[in-house]
């Protein structure tokens, strides 16, 4: 990028929000404006209009006459008063400036939904798709595309935008997003950095989280997104331990700049800058939303609170990611492929939790009793900035209709083959829910319903349209299949319909554990927190890892997902007993049913004799594939040393211990068919050794004979390690030696000995 030599005040102008979801021009310097919006799920309208009002200078954000236009855009003749269509009127003409066609914007599934497919190939569809709308209608950069914080407890109002409780599942999956949406050259922007984990008190909350927490859980999807490209990223409105994380250096710096090598803008959430020499000095570029007054900064840059270097770089990366992706609204959306974009992630994200007695699928000649608050049009997204506005969501009853032969919405089970019973949970940015339960009203209408369709013979189906998992109780058994469609999107009706139908065969799996209670999850004691503190007192055990941990059976486990035909593993090999850099691993899978499928193969890693604490488990690779009935196939996967290391807060760095090493393949952490066993062969922190403390070398025989035969030869007292074991274990060996007299080069002769005993 050439010399731009910019005045302090240009500069402190590009740092700044300019308008609501707007960024700072210079025009005289060919740096144009972005246009930013929240579209993880689709065009939000309410913020696109919102910010043509706060860029024409106007107020209107959250005022009657805005929010009678949202409820009324697509029907104006509804308009209740003059303001409303005088707005209306003004807003559509705005709209037509930029996209004259104005085809309604899509509603995709989000990020819960998409890791429930563990198929990267879809989610990059659904990013290109939502590239492509957001070039029509002018939008330079896509905020939330993805969100990848961790589901670290289901209560969270945002649950549903992030992917997954398991951080080998959201690196996987998230970058596809990513890379779908910037090969549309709009601009991804991975949130919200780090931890931002709850609703309540979420402006400036403080996590006190493990480092290794962080390093093992928190920070790993967005690393893969990072690598993946991604041109933003937006720093969150938490603090983690004490610090804010958009003044956090050592996080926005060190280690998302000078560790990853992260080269674009990392811009504020919204109202996040809490002090804005702060932010700028520790690496957060762009404070929004605008419009923001200069004066806090131009004080900083005067008294020299504000680093002058800092702000020149700053304001030298959003003009750079002006250059590159400034650009005005063109192309058209295509409906029918992004339509196929959003059918095909609601189709393989759909999960099918229980089906007894192969309730499912129903035959096309069924005839349906419909129930449940939004049984007609299922709630499609969330509410707040995943909210989309649309004309293009299928109706459920609709959907329903041109699969079977008789659909009737509330009418008499007498009558009805099958009854289906649509359970919603809507999703609240700004709101957690304080617990996981039915409503009293729900669930007295769920029993009513399961009575009087077991006396009349009809087939109980359950549909959870939820923003995340509710506890069933009962109805976990009492309902003959339970299919659960979380938020689906615009075609999720359609591929609801189509799997009810058997014209899908279900393949989704779930990305987080479903707990039969609240006080079976990991963070029941830890969220969301007391006041303005919160401890992260779970560590590294956050969702199935906890359950694995604290054998605690959960409702439906990490993974799982059934299918119309059965599947099996018949074996998992590896291509060495003895690694040092990398393994592949093998296994034949067989679709043993009578009709074709997916489904996918899980890998997961044990190391049951560990230096460090260690989960039970952890997922470190799995495979997504579709066998014909009949079919066997073989699948590989390699796993580098990454996926057996683990992170030690001492020495604040990951490790990668020698030893053995059981790997297992299954369908769900829960459901594991096969193992196979390999021994890491390398050197690591802990190795046997000058370190080793005398409380390993007492418990292990083969290096306590060593050790006896060693002091006996150089005549050393044995009393010694004896006192040190008694009073003193962590003493290392090196120590004590040093402590007796032992010269360095004889105690080198026992260094030797001791490497030469494998852990096994």
């Amino acid at each position: 990028m050439p010399e731009l030599n910019l005045t302090p005040e240009q500069q402190i102008r590009l740092v700044n929000g300019a308008s609501f979801f707007g960024t700072g021009e210079i025009p005289e310097k060919g740096i144009a404006r972005l246009q930013l919006l929240d579209g993880g799920t689709g065009i939000n309208f309410e913020q696109l209009f919102g910010d043509f009002l706060s860029h024409d200078g106007q107020g209107g954000i959250g005022e009657d006459p805005l929010r009678n236009v949202l409820k009324y855009f697509y029907e104006p003749q509804n308009l209740p008063d003059d303001a409303s269509r005088e707005l209306h009127a003004w807003i559509t003409e705005k709209l037509r400036e930029r996209f004259p066609e104005m085809t309604p914007p899509g509603c995709y599934p989000p990020g819960m939904m998409l890791a429930a497919t563990w198929n990267p190939q879809v989610i990059f569809a659904v990013g290109e798709a939502l590239g492509m709308e957001a070039k029509a209608y002018g939008i330079n950069v896509l905020l939330g595309t993805p969100n990848v914080n961790l589901h670290r407890d289901i209560r969270g109002g945002r649950l549903f935008e992030g992917y997954s409780e398991d951080p080998c599942l959201v690196s996987e999956l998230a970058p596809a997003l990513v890379r779908g949406v910037q090969s549309q050259g709009i601009a991804a922007n991975v949130k919200h950095f780090a931890a931002n984990h709850q609703e309540t008190n979420r402006m400036n909350i403080d996590e006190h989280i493990s480092e290794r927490a962080l390093y093992e859980l928190y920070y790993p999807g967005f690393r893969a997104c990072v690598r993946a490209g991604v041109a933003t990223v937006m720093s969150a409105y938490n603090q983690i331990n004490g610090v804010p994380c958009t003044e956090n250096r050592r996080m926005l710096h060190d280690l998302l700049r000078e560790e990853w090598g992260f080269e674009g803008v990392v811009m504020s959430d919204w109202n996040a800058v809490y002090h804005p020499d702060k932010a700028i000095n520790a690496g957060n570029d762009l404070a929004m939303p605008g419009p923001i007054v200069p004066d806090a900064l131009a004080a900083a840059y005067a008294d020299g609170s504000l680093d002058r270097d800092a702000l020149a770089i700053s304001a030298e990366r959003v003009a750079a990611l002006s250059t590159a992706y400034a650009r005005p609204s063109e192309g058209t959306i295509p409906v029918e492929l992004t339509d196929r974009a959003a059918y095909d992630a609601a189709a393989e994200g759909i999960v099918l939790l229980h089906n007894a007695e192969h309730t499912l699928p129903l035959a096309c000649g069924s005839s349906v009793a419909l129930y449940g608050r939004h049984a007609e049009k299922l709630l499609t997204c969330g509410e707040g900035s995943a909210g989309i506005l649309t004309t293009r969501n299928i109706p459920l009853l609709s959907a329903l209709k041109e699969r079977f032969a008789s659909v009737a919405m509330g009418d008499e089970i007498s009558s009805a083959d099958a009854m289906l019973y649509v359970c919603t949970l809507p999703g609240q940015e700004g709101r957690d829910r304080t617990d996981i339960g039915l409503s009293q009203d729900e669930q007295e209408e769920m029993r009513r319903l399961c009575e009087t369709a077991e006396q009349n013979g009809a087939k109980k189906i359950l549909i959870l349209n939820v923003s995340a998992p509710v506890a069933l109780g009962e109805f976990a058994q009492r309902f003959d299949a339970i299919l659960c469609v979380f938020l689906p999107g615009m075609q999720g009706a359609a591929a609801l319909a189509d799997c009810l139908c058997g014209k899908v065969n279900p393949s989704g799996k779930l990305p987080l554990t479903w707990p039969k209670r609240a006080q079976d999850m990991p963070t029941y004691l830890n969220f969301p927190g007391d006041g303005m503190q919160v401890q992260y007192g779970e560590g590294i055990f956050v969702g199935y890892r906890w359950y694995d941990a604290r054998d605690i059976e959960p409702l439906y486990p990490f993974g799982h997902g059934l299918s119309y035909t059965d599947f099996e593993i018949q074996s998992i090999t590896t291509d060495c007993d003895t690694f040092s850099d990398c393994v592949t691993i093998t296994a034949k899978v067989e679709n043993t049913g009578n009709c074709d499928g997916k489904t996918v193969v899980q890998f997961y890693v044990s190391d049951r004799e560990s230096t460090l604490t260690k989960p039970v488990r952890e997922m470190k690779a799995f495979r997504k594939l579709e066998l014909k009935a009949g079919e066997c196939r073989e699948i590989s996967v390699t796993l580098d040393r990454s996926a057996f290391e683990s992170y030690d807060p001492n020495l604040h760095c990951f490790t990668f211990e020698e030893g053995e090493y059981t790997i297992a393949a299954g369908f769900s952490s829960r459901e594991l068919r096969a193992e196979c066993t390999v021994y890491a062969d390398v050197e690591s922190p802990y190795s046997y050794g000058s370190k080793t403390s005398i409380l390993t070398i007492m418990q292990h025989p083969q290096l306590q004979d060593a050790v006896r035969s060693f002091f006996a030869e150089m005549q050393l007292p044995w009393s010694a390690i004896l006192t040190s074991y008694e009073y003193t274990a962590q003493d290392t060996i090196e120590q004590i030696l040093s402590q007796v007299g032992c010269d360095a080069h004889s105690a080198e002769k026992l260094y030797e000995l001791f490497s030469q005993i494998k852990k096994r």
